[in-house]
């Protein structure tokens, strides 16, 4: 299960593709106050939990994880239908099939 900042962070880590911590931190800090190291802490937290992997690179100034998202659609589509089971249970999913089946 993720929680409401991992989800944003991985958002934009959908967005761009692949970047460092401070490329993230770069894109977050517009839309709200967060710190590097909340940033830097989440995307850990991310790879650890198989959403993201990540290489180091080195250069100017030392060494740094390049992060870069995984594919990982299956994964957060089971995430939301047990989250949704857990909330709604069999009757929920069968209403939200019925709304689902008007978009086809």
């Amino acid at each position: 299960m993720l929680g409401p900042l991992e989800r944003t962070v991985l958002s934009v880590m959908d967005e761009i593709e692949e970047g460092t911590v401070r490329e993230v931190y770069s894109k977050l800090r517009g839309n709200k106050d967060i710190a590097y190291t909340t940033v830097s802490t989440t995307l850990e937290r991310l790879f650890e939990k198989d959403y993201l992997t990540r290489t180091e690179k080195t250069g100017r100034g030392g060494t740094r994880y390049v992060y870069k998202v995984k594919n990982v659609q299956s994964k957060m589509a089971k995430m939301f239908v047990d989250e949704f089971l857990g909330m709604f249970g069999k009757k929920g999913v069968s209403a939200l099939h019925k709304e689902l089946d008007k978009y086809q």
